[in-house]
Protein backbone atom coordinates (compact mmCIF):
# COMPACT_ATOMS: atom_id res chain seq x y z
CA UNK A 1 0.00 0.00 0.00
CA UNK A 2 1.63 3.45 -0.94
CA UNK A 3 1.14 5.00 2.56
CA UNK A 4 2.84 1.86 4.27
CA UNK A 5 6.19 1.73 5.00
CA UNK A 6 8.26 -1.76 5.75
CA UNK A 7 10.98 -1.50 7.64
CA UNK A 8 14.25 -3.50 7.44
CA UNK A 9 13.63 -6.67 9.55
CA UNK A 10 16.50 -5.94 12.03
CA UNK A 11 17.47 -8.54 14.42
CA UNK A 12 16.53 -7.66 18.20
CA UNK A 13 20.74 -7.19 18.18
CA UNK A 14 20.48 -5.33 15.24
CA UNK A 15 18.74 -2.94 16.72
CA UNK A 16 20.04 -2.53 20.02
CA UNK A 17 23.32 -1.80 18.27
CA UNK A 18 21.77 1.00 16.25
CA UNK A 19 23.02 4.68 17.65
CA UNK A 20 19.47 6.04 17.64
CA UNK A 21 17.45 4.55 19.79
CA UNK A 22 15.66 6.77 21.80
CA UNK A 23 13.81 5.46 24.99
CA UNK A 24 14.66 2.01 23.36
CA UNK A 25 12.24 2.90 20.25
CA UNK A 26 13.70 4.47 17.04
CA UNK A 27 11.27 7.03 14.92
CA UNK A 28 10.63 5.29 11.35
CA UNK A 29 12.31 8.54 9.77
CA UNK A 30 15.67 7.89 11.62
CA UNK A 31 15.39 4.23 10.73
CA UNK A 32 15.57 5.20 6.89
CA UNK A 33 18.10 7.79 6.91
CA UNK A 34 20.34 5.08 8.94
CA UNK A 35 19.30 2.94 5.74
CA UNK A 36 20.20 5.69 2.93
CA UNK A 37 16.44 5.69 2.25
CA UNK A 38 14.48 9.00 2.03
CA UNK A 39 12.92 9.96 5.11
CA UNK A 40 9.26 9.91 3.87
CA UNK A 41 6.91 9.81 7.24
CA UNK A 42 4.32 7.13 7.98
CA UNK A 43 0.80 7.90 7.67
CA UNK A 44 -0.68 8.68 11.18
CA UNK A 45 -1.90 5.56 12.69
CA UNK A 46 -4.60 4.87 15.53
CA UNK A 47 -3.98 2.02 16.95
CA UNK A 48 -6.12 0.26 19.70
CA UNK A 49 -4.44 -2.36 22.73
CA UNK A 50 -6.40 -4.31 24.86
CA UNK A 51 -4.29 -3.88 28.07
CA UNK A 52 -4.28 -5.56 31.25
CA UNK A 53 -5.34 -3.27 34.51
CA UNK A 54 -1.77 -4.71 36.68
CA UNK A 55 0.48 -4.14 34.00
CA UNK A 56 0.93 -0.03 33.55
CA UNK A 57 4.39 0.00 32.37
CA UNK A 58 3.14 -0.08 28.76
CA UNK A 59 0.76 2.35 29.16
CA UNK A 60 3.43 4.76 30.56
CA UNK A 61 6.02 4.74 27.96
CA UNK A 62 3.61 4.70 25.03
CA UNK A 63 3.61 8.45 24.23
CA UNK A 64 7.28 8.00 23.11
CA UNK A 65 6.16 5.28 20.72
CA UNK A 66 3.29 7.89 19.54
CA UNK A 67 5.58 11.07 18.71
CA UNK A 68 8.12 8.87 17.12
CA UNK A 69 6.06 7.09 15.00
CA UNK A 70 3.14 9.18 14.04
CA UNK A 71 0.76 7.18 15.64
CA UNK A 72 -2.49 7.25 18.50
CA UNK A 73 -2.76 4.27 20.59
CA UNK A 74 -5.86 4.11 22.68
CA UNK A 75 -6.16 1.33 25.21
CA UNK A 76 -9.24 -0.46 26.80
CA UNK A 77 -7.76 -1.94 30.68
CA UNK A 78 -9.55 -4.84 32.03
CA UNK A 79 -8.48 -6.53 35.08
CA UNK A 80 -6.78 -9.94 34.50
CA UNK A 81 -9.21 -12.36 35.14
CA UNK A 82 -11.78 -11.13 32.93
CA UNK A 83 -9.65 -10.91 30.20
CA UNK A 84 -10.22 -14.41 28.90
CA UNK A 85 -13.99 -13.87 28.82
CA UNK A 86 -13.64 -10.40 27.12
CA UNK A 87 -11.33 -11.55 24.32
CA UNK A 88 -13.62 -14.97 23.88
CA UNK A 89 -16.53 -12.86 22.97
CA UNK A 90 -14.81 -10.27 20.54
CA UNK A 91 -12.97 -13.17 19.08
CA UNK A 92 -16.17 -14.93 18.41
CA UNK A 93 -17.42 -12.15 17.02
CA UNK A 94 -15.17 -11.92 14.14
CA UNK A 95 -15.33 -8.71 14.06
CA UNK A 96 -12.66 -6.20 14.38
CA UNK A 97 -11.73 -4.57 17.93
CA UNK A 98 -7.85 -4.32 18.56
CA UNK A 99 -4.64 -4.60 16.93
CA UNK A 100 -2.74 -5.38 19.88
CA UNK A 101 -3.90 -7.80 22.61
CA UNK A 102 -1.99 -8.54 26.20
CA UNK A 103 -2.26 -12.55 26.76
CA UNK A 104 -0.73 -15.12 29.30
CA UNK A 105 0.68 -18.14 27.54
CA UNK A 106 -2.98 -20.90 28.20
CA UNK A 107 -4.47 -18.00 26.24
CA UNK A 108 -1.97 -17.63 23.43
CA UNK A 109 -2.96 -21.66 22.75
CA UNK A 110 -6.42 -20.67 23.64
CA UNK A 111 -7.23 -18.49 20.94
CA UNK A 112 -4.39 -19.03 18.65
CA UNK A 113 -6.69 -19.22 15.80
CA UNK A 114 -7.67 -15.79 16.10
CA UNK A 115 -3.95 -14.61 16.26
CA UNK A 116 -1.74 -13.66 13.58
CA UNK A 117 1.44 -15.80 13.60
CA UNK A 118 4.71 -13.34 13.15
CA UNK A 119 6.00 -15.11 10.58
CA UNK A 120 2.92 -13.97 8.67
CA UNK A 121 4.38 -10.89 9.01
CA UNK A 122 8.12 -11.60 7.82
CA UNK A 123 9.50 -11.37 11.51
CA UNK A 124 10.61 -14.35 13.43
CA UNK A 125 11.86 -13.26 16.88
CA UNK A 126 15.16 -13.45 17.95
CA UNK A 127 14.99 -15.92 21.10
CA UNK A 128 18.94 -16.07 21.81
CA UNK A 129 18.36 -13.47 25.06
CA UNK A 130 14.97 -14.49 26.11
CA UNK A 131 14.29 -16.55 29.33
CA UNK A 132 13.57 -19.96 28.50
CA UNK A 133 9.86 -19.14 30.15
CA UNK A 134 9.29 -16.10 27.60
CA UNK A 135 10.30 -18.27 24.74
CA UNK A 136 7.47 -20.58 25.81
CA UNK A 137 5.31 -17.93 26.08
CA UNK A 138 5.36 -16.79 22.85
CA UNK A 139 5.48 -20.19 20.74
CA UNK A 140 2.08 -22.43 20.84
CA UNK A 141 2.45 -25.70 20.26
CA UNK A 142 2.17 -25.89 16.66
CA UNK A 143 5.68 -24.30 16.69
CA UNK A 144 4.40 -20.61 15.61
CA UNK A 145 5.74 -17.54 17.35
CA UNK A 146 2.37 -15.55 18.18
CA UNK A 147 4.02 -12.43 19.67
CA UNK A 148 6.55 -10.92 21.36
CA UNK A 149 7.21 -11.40 25.41
CA UNK A 150 6.31 -8.36 27.92
CA UNK A 151 6.61 -9.43 31.68
CA UNK A 152 7.74 -12.04 33.56
CA UNK A 153 6.47 -13.21 36.54
CA UNK A 154 8.32 -15.39 39.71
CA UNK A 155 7.67 -16.40 42.58
CA UNK A 156 10.57 -15.31 45.45
CA UNK A 157 10.56 -15.62 49.12
CA UNK A 158 9.60 -12.14 51.52
CA UNK A 159 10.37 -11.55 54.74
CA UNK A 160 10.43 -9.10 57.84
CA UNK A 161 13.75 -9.11 59.13
CA UNK A 162 12.69 -7.32 62.63
CA UNK A 163 9.66 -10.37 62.75
CA UNK A 164 12.45 -12.87 62.31
CA UNK A 165 14.95 -11.01 65.04
CA UNK A 166 12.28 -10.53 67.16
CA UNK A 167 11.38 -14.69 67.05
CA UNK A 168 14.98 -15.87 67.11
CA UNK A 169 15.27 -17.14 64.01
CA UNK A 170 17.33 -16.47 60.88
CA UNK A 171 16.32 -15.77 56.98
CA UNK A 172 15.27 -19.52 55.96
CA UNK A 173 18.01 -21.40 53.58
CA UNK A 174 15.94 -24.61 54.07
CA UNK A 175 12.18 -25.48 53.75
CA UNK A 176 13.12 -27.19 57.12
CA UNK A 177 13.75 -23.31 58.26
CA UNK A 178 10.72 -21.74 56.69
CA UNK A 179 8.49 -23.89 58.57
CA UNK A 180 10.58 -23.45 61.79
CA UNK A 181 10.21 -19.41 61.33
CA UNK A 182 7.31 -19.50 60.29
CA UNK A 183 6.29 -21.67 64.05
CA UNK A 184 8.31 -19.31 65.77
CA UNK A 185 6.84 -15.86 64.34
CA UNK A 186 2.61 -16.86 64.89
CA UNK A 187 1.71 -15.66 68.18
CA UNK A 188 -1.60 -13.57 69.20
CA UNK A 189 -2.49 -11.32 66.10
CA UNK A 190 0.34 -12.77 64.39
CA UNK A 191 1.21 -15.03 61.67
CA UNK A 192 4.57 -16.38 60.38
CA UNK A 193 3.13 -16.76 56.92
CA UNK A 194 0.19 -15.35 54.32
CA UNK A 195 -0.63 -16.46 51.17
CA UNK A 196 -3.61 -16.94 48.84
CA UNK A 197 -4.72 -20.40 48.47
CA UNK A 198 -8.54 -19.57 47.30
CA UNK A 199 -9.80 -21.10 44.72
CA UNK A 200 -9.35 -18.87 41.33
CA UNK A 201 -5.30 -18.65 42.25
CA UNK A 202 -4.11 -21.92 44.13
CA UNK A 203 -3.17 -23.50 41.28
CA UNK A 204 0.42 -21.72 40.69
CA UNK A 205 0.90 -21.53 44.35
CA UNK A 206 0.10 -25.66 44.45
CA UNK A 207 2.75 -25.81 41.78
CA UNK A 208 5.71 -24.43 44.19
CA UNK A 209 5.19 -26.77 46.75
CA UNK A 210 5.14 -29.41 44.13
CA UNK A 211 8.54 -28.56 42.65
CA UNK A 212 9.75 -27.85 46.60
CA UNK A 213 9.20 -31.96 46.53
CA UNK A 214 11.06 -32.61 43.25
CA UNK A 215 7.59 -33.28 41.41
CA UNK A 216 6.90 -32.80 37.87
CA UNK A 217 2.79 -32.73 36.82
CA UNK A 218 3.33 -34.15 33.33
CA UNK A 219 6.63 -35.00 31.47
CA UNK A 220 5.62 -33.04 28.52
CA UNK A 221 3.28 -30.55 27.60
CA UNK A 222 1.98 -31.73 24.73
CA UNK A 223 -1.83 -33.12 23.88
CA UNK A 224 -3.34 -36.15 25.79
CA UNK A 225 -0.09 -35.87 27.95
CA UNK A 226 -0.94 -37.76 31.11
CA UNK A 227 -1.26 -35.69 34.48
CA UNK A 228 -0.12 -37.27 37.60
CA UNK A 229 -1.60 -35.93 40.45
CA UNK A 230 -1.70 -39.21 42.17
CA UNK A 231 2.40 -39.09 42.83
CA UNK A 232 3.89 -39.27 45.83
CA UNK A 233 5.24 -35.13 45.26
CA UNK A 234 1.87 -34.42 44.50
CA UNK A 235 0.86 -35.58 47.46
CA UNK A 236 3.40 -34.14 49.82
CA UNK A 237 2.57 -30.91 47.83
CA UNK A 238 -0.92 -31.15 49.62
CA UNK A 239 -0.10 -32.35 52.93
CA UNK A 240 2.75 -29.80 53.26
CA UNK A 241 0.46 -26.67 52.52
CA UNK A 242 -1.93 -28.15 54.79
CA UNK A 243 0.64 -28.46 57.45
CA UNK A 244 1.44 -24.55 57.01
CA UNK A 245 -2.38 -23.78 57.90
CA UNK A 246 -1.66 -23.04 61.92
CA UNK A 247 1.08 -20.14 61.16
CA UNK A 248 -1.21 -18.48 58.49
CA UNK A 249 -4.56 -16.73 58.39
CA UNK A 250 -7.79 -18.53 58.44
CA UNK A 251 -8.96 -17.01 55.46
CA UNK A 252 -6.37 -18.06 52.99
CA UNK A 253 -8.16 -20.40 52.01
CA UNK A 254 -11.73 -19.27 51.72
CA UNK A 255 -11.69 -15.75 50.35
CA UNK A 256 -13.45 -14.87 47.01
CA UNK A 257 -10.11 -14.07 44.70
CA UNK A 258 -7.98 -15.63 46.94
CA UNK A 259 -6.21 -14.12 50.19
CA UNK A 260 -2.92 -13.38 47.42
CA UNK A 261 -4.85 -10.63 45.32
CA UNK A 262 -6.71 -8.71 47.79
CA UNK A 263 -5.63 -8.88 51.64
CA UNK A 264 -2.44 -11.32 51.54
CA UNK A 265 0.14 -9.05 50.87
CA UNK A 266 -1.74 -6.25 53.09
CA UNK A 267 -1.11 -8.56 55.78
CA UNK A 268 2.87 -8.74 55.15
CA UNK A 269 2.31 -4.71 55.01
CA UNK A 270 1.05 -4.44 58.48
CA UNK A 271 3.86 -6.66 59.92
CA UNK A 272 1.14 -9.15 60.80
CA UNK A 273 2.67 -11.74 58.95
CA UNK A 274 6.89 -12.79 58.69
CA UNK A 275 6.89 -14.00 55.34
CA UNK A 276 5.27 -14.45 51.98
CA UNK A 277 5.87 -16.17 48.39
CA UNK A 278 5.26 -13.33 45.82
CA UNK A 279 6.17 -11.50 42.83
CA UNK A 280 7.80 -8.79 42.31
CA UNK A 281 6.19 -5.74 42.91
CA UNK A 282 5.79 -6.71 46.98
CA UNK A 283 9.57 -5.89 47.16
CA UNK A 284 8.37 -1.70 46.40
CA UNK A 285 5.01 -1.66 47.86
CA UNK A 286 6.58 -3.02 51.04
CA UNK A 287 8.64 -0.04 51.76
CA UNK A 288 5.96 2.51 50.57
CA UNK A 289 4.61 4.66 53.58
CA UNK A 290 1.38 5.02 51.99
CA UNK A 291 1.10 0.89 51.43
CA UNK A 292 2.93 -0.50 54.21
CA UNK A 293 4.89 0.38 57.62
CA UNK A 294 8.05 -1.74 57.43
CA UNK A 295 11.27 0.34 56.79
CA UNK A 296 13.82 -0.67 53.73
CA UNK A 297 15.96 -1.99 56.46
CA UNK A 298 13.33 -4.92 57.34
CA UNK A 299 12.60 -6.57 54.17
CA UNK A 300 14.37 -9.50 53.03
CA UNK A 301 14.27 -11.38 49.81
CA UNK A 302 15.52 -14.74 49.19
CA UNK A 303 15.08 -17.86 46.87
CA UNK A 304 12.44 -20.05 48.31
CA UNK A 305 14.29 -22.86 50.27
CA UNK A 306 13.98 -26.37 49.88
CA UNK A 307 14.43 -29.40 51.42
CA UNK A 308 17.37 -30.86 52.95
CA UNK A 309 18.19 -33.70 50.76
CA UNK A 310 15.43 -32.85 47.83
CA UNK A 311 16.16 -29.70 45.22
CA UNK A 312 17.94 -26.59 45.82
CA UNK A 313 14.80 -24.56 45.07
CA UNK A 314 11.28 -24.68 43.89
CA UNK A 315 8.99 -22.17 42.46
CA UNK A 316 6.61 -20.74 39.87
CA UNK A 317 7.01 -18.20 37.18
CA UNK A 318 5.13 -17.49 34.11
CA UNK A 319 5.53 -15.31 31.42
CA UNK A 320 2.72 -12.40 29.50
CA UNK A 321 3.32 -11.19 26.20
CA UNK A 322 1.51 -9.11 23.11
CA UNK A 323 0.20 -10.29 20.56
CA UNK A 324 -1.68 -9.23 16.42
CA UNK A 325 -5.14 -10.50 16.23
CA UNK A 326 -5.88 -11.48 12.38
CA UNK A 327 -8.99 -8.54 12.13
CA UNK A 328 -6.17 -6.25 13.22
CA UNK A 329 -6.57 -3.34 10.29
CA UNK A 330 -2.91 -2.60 10.44
CA UNK A 331 -0.72 -5.20 11.30
CA UNK A 332 3.10 -4.11 10.57
CA UNK A 333 2.09 -0.97 12.51
CA UNK A 334 0.71 -3.09 15.38
CA UNK A 335 3.88 -5.10 14.49
CA UNK A 336 5.90 -2.22 15.17
CA UNK A 337 4.22 -1.15 18.63
CA UNK A 338 4.88 -4.67 19.59
CA UNK A 339 8.33 -4.39 18.78
CA UNK A 340 8.62 -1.52 20.88
CA UNK A 341 6.99 -3.08 23.99
CA UNK A 342 9.42 -5.77 23.83
CA UNK A 343 12.92 -4.56 23.35
CA UNK A 344 15.34 -5.43 25.69
CA UNK A 345 16.06 -1.39 26.98
CA UNK A 346 12.43 -0.80 26.91
CA UNK A 347 11.97 -4.16 29.42
CA UNK A 348 14.68 -2.96 31.25
CA UNK A 349 13.15 0.09 32.41
CA UNK A 350 10.61 -2.18 34.22
CA UNK A 351 13.12 -2.25 36.96
CA UNK A 352 15.35 1.02 36.01
CA UNK A 353 11.74 3.05 36.31
CA UNK A 354 9.79 1.39 39.25
CA UNK A 355 9.98 4.96 40.81
CA UNK A 356 8.23 7.04 37.88
CA UNK A 357 6.20 3.57 37.22
CA UNK A 358 4.62 3.93 40.91
CA UNK A 359 4.04 7.67 40.37
CA UNK A 360 2.17 6.83 37.41
CA UNK A 361 -0.02 4.35 38.42
CA UNK A 362 0.32 3.04 42.30
CA UNK A 363 -1.56 -0.04 41.89
CA UNK A 364 0.47 -1.05 38.90
CA UNK A 365 1.86 -4.99 39.47
CA UNK A 366 3.73 -4.94 36.60
CA UNK A 367 6.86 -8.12 36.35
CA UNK A 368 10.32 -7.98 35.66
CA UNK A 369 12.27 -8.44 31.97
CA UNK A 370 11.69 -10.97 29.51
CA UNK A 371 15.23 -11.06 28.67
CA UNK A 372 18.40 -12.65 30.27
CA UNK A 373 20.61 -9.47 29.88
CA UNK A 374 18.41 -7.31 31.59
CA UNK A 375 19.40 -8.93 34.82
CA UNK A 376 22.94 -7.69 34.65
CA UNK A 377 22.65 -4.42 33.37
CA UNK A 378 25.04 -2.46 34.95
CA UNK A 379 22.44 0.27 35.00
CA UNK A 380 21.39 -1.87 38.35
CA UNK A 381 22.38 -1.16 41.49
CA UNK A 382 21.99 -1.16 45.25
CA UNK A 383 18.46 -2.05 47.02
CA UNK A 384 17.04 -2.73 43.31
CA UNK A 385 20.18 -5.19 42.55
CA UNK A 386 19.32 -7.45 45.91
CA UNK A 387 15.84 -8.25 44.52
CA UNK A 388 17.11 -8.14 40.72
CA UNK A 389 19.98 -10.84 41.67
CA UNK A 390 17.97 -13.24 43.71
CA UNK A 391 14.74 -13.08 41.10
CA UNK A 392 17.19 -14.03 38.38
CA UNK A 393 18.81 -17.01 40.75
CA UNK A 394 14.80 -18.22 41.07
CA UNK A 395 14.52 -18.48 37.64
CA UNK A 396 17.19 -21.16 37.46
CA UNK A 397 15.55 -23.41 39.37
CA UNK A 398 12.19 -25.58 38.55
CA UNK A 399 9.13 -23.61 37.95
CA UNK A 400 6.83 -24.42 35.43
CA UNK A 401 2.97 -23.60 35.31
CA UNK A 402 2.38 -26.22 32.69
CA UNK A 403 0.27 -23.75 30.98
CA UNK A 404 1.39 -24.83 26.92
CA UNK A 405 -1.72 -27.19 26.04
CA UNK A 406 -4.69 -26.77 25.39
CA UNK A 407 -6.63 -28.38 28.54
CA UNK A 408 -4.60 -26.20 30.63
CA UNK A 409 -7.47 -24.20 32.40
CA UNK A 410 -9.31 -27.25 32.55
CA UNK A 411 -6.46 -29.07 34.30
CA UNK A 412 -5.69 -25.79 36.34
CA UNK A 413 -9.79 -25.74 37.98
CA UNK A 414 -9.64 -29.47 38.49
CA UNK A 415 -6.42 -29.71 40.52
CA UNK A 416 -7.55 -26.41 42.43
CA UNK A 417 -11.24 -28.22 43.73
CA UNK A 418 -8.95 -31.25 44.88
CA UNK A 419 -6.42 -29.81 46.73
CA UNK A 420 -8.93 -26.92 48.11
CA UNK A 421 -11.40 -29.63 49.25
CA UNK A 422 -8.52 -30.60 51.68
CA UNK A 423 -6.87 -27.68 53.12
CA UNK A 424 -10.53 -26.65 53.92
CA UNK A 425 -10.92 -30.17 55.48
CA UNK A 426 -13.68 -31.51 53.70
CA UNK A 427 -11.36 -34.77 51.95
CA UNK A 428 -8.05 -36.47 53.58
CA UNK A 429 -5.00 -36.49 50.89
CA UNK A 430 -5.05 -39.30 49.45
CA UNK A 431 -9.35 -39.30 48.59
CA UNK A 432 -8.90 -36.00 47.06
CA UNK A 433 -5.94 -36.67 44.73
CA UNK A 434 -7.63 -39.84 43.89
CA UNK A 435 -10.75 -38.25 43.02
CA UNK A 436 -8.67 -35.60 41.15
CA UNK A 437 -6.53 -38.06 39.33
CA UNK A 438 -9.97 -39.47 38.43
CA UNK A 439 -11.18 -36.41 37.13
CA UNK A 440 -7.95 -35.61 35.11
CA UNK A 441 -7.84 -38.31 33.05
CA UNK A 442 -10.58 -37.59 31.38
CA UNK A 443 -10.09 -34.50 30.85
CA UNK A 444 -7.07 -35.73 29.41
CA UNK A 445 -9.34 -37.87 26.76
CA UNK A 446 -11.32 -34.94 25.83
CA UNK A 447 -8.20 -32.89 24.91
CA UNK A 448 -7.42 -36.34 22.89
CA UNK A 449 -10.80 -35.77 21.50
CA UNK A 450 -9.94 -32.14 20.52
CA UNK A 451 -12.66 -30.93 22.55
CA UNK A 452 -10.13 -27.49 24.14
Amino acid sequence: MPDRITLPDWTRRDFLKASAIAAGGLATADLLAACGQAATPPAHVTLNVLLANHTPYYKMITPTFESSNNATVNFTREQFGLLPAKLATAFSSGGYTWDVVYLWRAWVEQFRKYLTPLDELGFTPDTSDMLPVSVKQIKATDSKYYGLPSNVYTYVLYANKKMLDAAGVAMPTTYEDFVAAARAMTKAGQFGYTDGWAPLYLFPKWCVWLHLNGGSLFSAPGVGERVNFDSAEAKQATADMKALLPYMPKEVVTSPWGIYDVEAKKVFFAQKAGMIIDYQHIWYEAIDPSVATLSEGDLQVAIIPGKSGGPKSGGQFVGECFAIPKTAKDKQRALALVKYYSNAQNQLGLITKRSALHSFDPAGEDGFPAYKSDYTASSISGRDKTQVDVVFQQQQQKGDRYETRPAYQKISDTIEAAVSSVLTGQKGVSQAHASGQSALDQVVNDEKAGKF
